[in-house]
């Protein structure tokens, strides 16, 4: 036996449910296109505060550096090699272990550690940016040290 068609479905609900008791079930739906968000008059009528005047002066320069620009030099290692603790974020796709960091000032061969105790050996490369700026890391290490991709690690940086 053939399916009915469209309309034969339509006037079998029509029949089930009484208009009055439809228009009634959609009213909230046509009240809520007057709302503001439907009408894309949604902007607020505050102003945008500017950005300070020392952000846009150095917004040219390095993270971390100074009002003139300059980047504090890089910590000294401690006795067991520890450079210093970093944030870091996903870097590049260039391969190999690396960490892209202002904790060094030319590249030299490293270790880091995660929080949870995780540890591996990877190239440190100078970023150019302050010791207390943020740090990136390669894909590899971030998957060998089994970090997330998408968050942020603090890491404790050695030298060797």
């Amino acid at each position: 036996m053939p399916q009915p068609g469209v309309s034969a479905r339509l006037s079998a609900m029509r029949s089930l449910i009484p208009t009055p008791v439809l228009l009634l079930a959609l009213a909230p739906l046509f009240t809520a296109c007057s709302l503001p968000f439907f009408s894309g008059d949604d902007r607020p009528d505050a102003p945008v505060a500017a950005a300070p005047a020392d952000a846009t002066e150095m917004a040219g320069t390095a993270p971390g550096a100074d009002a003139d620009g300059n980047v504090p030099p890089p910590p000294e290692a401690a006795s067991d090699g520890l450079l210093g603790e970093t944030l870091a974020g996903l870097g590049g796709t260039a391969p190999g272990n690396w960490v892209m960091t202002g904790l060094v000032s030319e590249t030299q061969q490293g270790r880091v550690e995660t929080a949870s105790g995780g540890s591996l050996d990877v190239e440190l490369r100078p970023s150019g940016a302050a010791p207390t700026a943020g740090s990136t890391i390669s894909v590899q290490a971030m998957q060998a040290l089994g970090l997330p991709l998408g968050q942020l690690a603090t890491l404790r940086v050695y030298t060797e």
